[in-house]
């Protein structure tokens, strides 16, 4: 049945009632004064690298202007978050004095990282921990090659990626993102482009697992994929972002064959995807890599187009997520999220390599061995945190300007439990016995948590669900 226009708008009235009423909960309110001041000086300390504009991007108070007193301390939290989370710096400070009556110097301090990283490259090839390890740990299902990164380039925030990447799967690509067109940092722009290949495809989905065919003398898979992004800062917090995607996908015919999955693609060998997105982000949150207060809210609609040898097809999907994240006591931390997204289902059907839900980026804690294919699905997860230790400065040998280089470090202890269902009309076939989808999936267990460089991350989870299972799992990225 197709999504009717209205569907969508109610859906949206209905989340976004659902994200005022976060907002009303987490937003802190201030008695009025009449006591006003204004801002004459503010001072950076730190940033030999980078331009001063980019800090003064990330403030939310401006020089000469007048603001109440009372919110100066919560402007110089929301700046040093702001930041923070350019991921250009180790630390940052933004503090204020009252100079003399009415008049305040403000003053940020920043830690800045090193910006040249030629990183030798190591990971897994497949979904997860659990599934690597489900396949025997075999070293030939990991990729390896070497990643340069160059951020904060001229010292505007700009960063260029190179990837050359051997192993299950051939990637080489180039990433440039620009934010500063102008000064005023208000437009930016983001430039991709990669080639990938596999000998290797999972090509159906049966008893909620994968199914893999390899062929170790010819490429069975090969992809060609850029984007292109035109970013608007509207505010400090929120972005919108309008993205242009343009794919094509290229399989041996053995894939497509009767044998294996002759829905695979559209139709035939190959397939042209264009996507034209438009993403709108709040976020407000201490460290958007690994979010311990504060809150955000993310919609992204799609518009995509398919073309292959002798059909069509187009979809739409909405995808809506917002996460909730409060300090309840020392050092303790409660957090919320909830994610859905929203297609329409075209005829005579969505393309297998085209009806991901569960177990790839999104996923149920304690089915990550599992693979649950959808148009529709929601996700919500809880989790409760204990910081053993937080943004601790941990002393190395090397050497920075000539100072020991001190690496942010944390600890975290933490308590979660998931939800989530996959709405799928598709590929639910007897002889597929897919049993997860349209399914009420609950999974809970406890972790610990290690941060290192405030954005690498390493989770090592124990994790239970409703099917009995009991999982160890590593993972490579925030929960949410």
């Amino acid at each position: 049945m197709q999504v009717t226009f209205s569907k969508y708008f109610l859906n949206r009235l209905k989340f976004g009632g659902v994200f005022l009423f976060f907002i009303g909960i987490a937003a802190p309110s201030f008695a009025q004064t009449n006591h006003y001041i204004i801002i004459d000086t503010i001072l950076f300390e730190g940033n030999s690298h980078t331009k001063q504009y980019v800090l003064e991007r990330e403030l939310v108070f401006k020089k000469d202007s007048i603001y109440e007193s009372a919110n100066l301390d919560v402007m110089a939290k929301d700046s040093k978050n702001l930041l923070f989370n350019t991921n250009l710096f180790l630390t940052t400070k933004v503090t204020w004095e009252e100079t003399r009556p009415k008049h305040v110097t403000v003053k940020v301090v920043v830690l800045e990282k090193w910006y040249i990283w030629p990183i030798p490259f190591f990971e897994l090839a497949d979904r997860n921990y659990k599934q690597w390890a489900d396949l025997g740990y075999k070293m030939e299902r990991t990729n390896y090659g070497l990643y340069l990164f160059t951020y904060n380039f001229r010292g505007r925030n700009e960063t260029i990626k190179l990837s050359l990447i051997n192993g299950y799967t051939r990637n080489y690509g180039i990433q440039y993102s620009l934010p500063f067109l102008d000064k005023s940092g208000k437009y930016g722009l983001e430039i991709s482009s990669s080639f990938k290949q596999n000998k290797e495809i999972w090509y159906l989905t049966r008893n909620d697992s994968l199914q893999f065919y390899k062929n170790f003398e010819n490429t069975l898979i090969q992809r060609f994929e850029n984007r292109f992004d035109f970013v608007t800062r509207r505010t400090n917090f929120s972005t919108e972002r309008w993205e242009v995607e343009f794919n094509h996908i290229k399989i041996r015919d053995t894939i497509s064959s009767k044998g294996l999955n002759p829905n695979f693609l559209l139709a035939g060998n190959t397939q042209r995807e264009l996507y034209i997105k438009h993403i709108f982000n709040y976020e407000k949150r201490d460290n958007k890599y690994y979010p311990l207060t504060g809150f955000y809210f993310k919609n992204e609609l799609s518009l995509a187009s398919f073309k292959a040898d002798t059909a069509s097809l187009e979809l739409v999907k909405e995808t809506i997520e917002f996460g909730l994240y409060k300090e309840i006591y020392k050092n303790l931390y409660l957090s919320g999220f909830f994610k859905t997204r929203l297609s329409n289902e075209p005829k005579p059907f969505i393309p297998y390599n085209n009806f991901k839900a569960f177990g790839y980026k999104d996923y149920v804690r304690g089915y990550e061995q599992y693979v649950v294919d959808g148009h529709t699905f929601m996700l919500g997860k809880l989790n409760l945190k204990y910081a053993l230790l937080h943004q601790y400065m941990l002393k190395t040998p090397l050497k920075l300007k000539q100072k020991a280089y001190r690496l942010p470090t944390g600890i975290y202890l933490n308590l979660y439990s998931d939800w989530g269902k996959v709405v799928s009309n598709q590929w639910g076939k007897a002889e597929y016995n897919n049993t997860l989808r349209n399914t009420d999936l609950v999974g809970y267990g406890a972790g610990i948590d290690f941060l290192f460089l405030n954005d690498k991350i390493f989770r090592f989870e124990y994790s239970l669900n409703i099917l009995g299972d009991k999982n160890f799992n590593l993972h490579f990225d925030k929960g949410f």
